[in-house]
């Protein structure tokens, strides 16, 4: 099961909810969460929230430690494959589109391709309407053009520039996926625009009241350099910006806010590309309780819980 959608929007709490209720586990697809003592600018659960449902793939990695999305996918995979042993329920939880993508979908290294076969590949599709490029895809790789979408122009020129220099589907490149092993159901948890970026500024509040600058103060000491790959997730480099004196700390604010939502944006942008998902939407008129309701009849028609494809 994947649970995704933009940052605050309240994936946690409903992910959480429906584990207790299906023997689940959360498996954490965050490429920020990943990281030691940066737990309020990413927005970590609580001690108390991964004591109630077991979570994975969090503070695996010391700030200077870069991140590797093969290496995340590949323990991921070890994990998921783990919790269906015990006889429970891997929830996949998260914002990062490219580390989902990733775990159920498979990356691979790049086939080495001579420039002249490149090339001529790219010809091939110059000047071609997306229309037609994908009209192509779906003749010589139905199964790949069943998770892209008709109008995501690059990943569609992507697996045809592939095709047509090695002569190989993009599927067939790929590894063995999790949802090739396992049924996969995608749900989507977002909001109304504005009562999303109501839940953005809250938080970013939240987090400073909290002692999120002693947070940033504490990593600077430990000698973690804001060049860091960690410390360009969202708030960090704002808030050393603003121990700088650079700006002050009602500027820093309203700047995490916007970058905030900024990302929010972008998030969305790349998981509607993917026609799998199930979108549900929380807020005045969907509670908690009645989407994690709706969750569970998707679950019950998709014979989910009964694990491995037939």
């Amino acid at each position: 099961l994947v649970i995704l959608g933009p940052t605050a929007v309240g994936k946690s709490e409903i992910a959480i909810c429906l584990a207790k209720k299906i023997n689940g586990e959360i498996v954490s697809a965050d490429s920020m969460q990943l990281y030691q003592g940066m737990n309020l600018g990413t927005a970590k659960p609580s001690l108390l929230e991964q004591k109630v449902v077991p979570h994975h793939l969090i503070d695996l990695l010391k700030p200077d430690v870069p991140s590797n999305v093969f290496e995340y996918a590949k323990e991921a995979e070890k994990i998921i494959k783990e919790i269906y042993r015990r006889k429970k329920v891997p929830i996949l939880v998260g914002g990062s589109g490219l580390y989902i993508r990733a775990v159920v979908d498979g990356l691979f290294e790049n086939p080495k391709i001579d420039s002249e076969k490149k090339s001529l590949a790219r010809n091939k599709i110059k000047n071609k309407s997306t229309d037609f490029l994908y009209q192509e895809l779906k003749k010589i790789d139905q199964k790949a053009s069943q998770k892209i979408h008709p109008n995501d122009r690059r990943r569609i020129k992507r697996a045809l520039e592939l095709f047509y220099s090695t002569g190989i589907p993009i599927s067939v490149l790929q590894k063995k996926k999790i949802n090739e092993i396992f049924q996969t159901l995608f749900i989507g948890i977002n909001r109304q625009r504005e009562e999303l970026y109501q839940r953005i500024t809250k938080r970013v509040e939240e987090i400073f009241a909290q002692g999120f600058v002693d947070e940033v103060k504490t990593l600077l000491e430990n000698d973690y350099a804001k060049n860091l790959n960690s410390m360009q997730a969202i708030g960090y480099q704002e808030t050393i910006a603003c121990l700088n004196n650079e700006r002050t700390l009602a500027e820093t604010k309203e700047l995490i806010k916007r970058n905030t939502r900024r990302y929010a944006k972008r998030q969305l942008s790349w998981f509607r590309q993917d026609k799998r998902i199930n979108w549900l939407n929380l807020g005045n008129e969907e509670t908690p309780r009645e989407v994690i309701t709706k969750i569970e009849i998707l679950l019950r028609k998709s014979h989910f819980l009964s694990g491995r494809k037939q």
